[in-house]
């Protein structure tokens, strides 16, 4: 009986001895999941600048860059217009729900 109370007690602090290192091996691959999403989030930021910087050395792209921040070229003329204000959208059309799957449905309930 003794013995039997011994291995089982073994067996129990055998399991809570390696209790600790697997929640800590559990959270640290949570974790570099977690830091594996955000390097991959960093490559296209990077790939993304990356680009715009590769833009920059294009002529038409600085010149529309540079036309966005108000800039003029050597010799024109810049205008500036003043009381034109934003046009409101156009009205949408009403939708005909009695058409399509939505009227077939509404048919049949109602």
């Amino acid at each position: 009986m003794v013995k039997r109370l011994f291995i089982v007690g073994l067996i129990a602090a055998l399991a809570y001895a390696y209790i600790g290192p697997v929640r800590d091996y559990m959270r640290q691959k949570d974790q570099l999941r977690g830091e594996q999403v955000q390097l991959i989030e960093a490559r296209k930021v990077r790939d993304d600048l990356s680009r715009q910087i590769k833009a920059l050395g294009r002529e038409d792209v600085l010149e529309q860059r540079a036309r966005e921040l108000g800039m003029v070229r050597p010799g024109e003329t810049p205008y500036a217009v003043r009381g034109i204000t934003k046009a409101a959208p156009p009205a949408k059309a009403p939708v005909d729900d009695s058409t399509g799957v939505w009227g077939f449905v509404s048919g049949l309930l109602g």
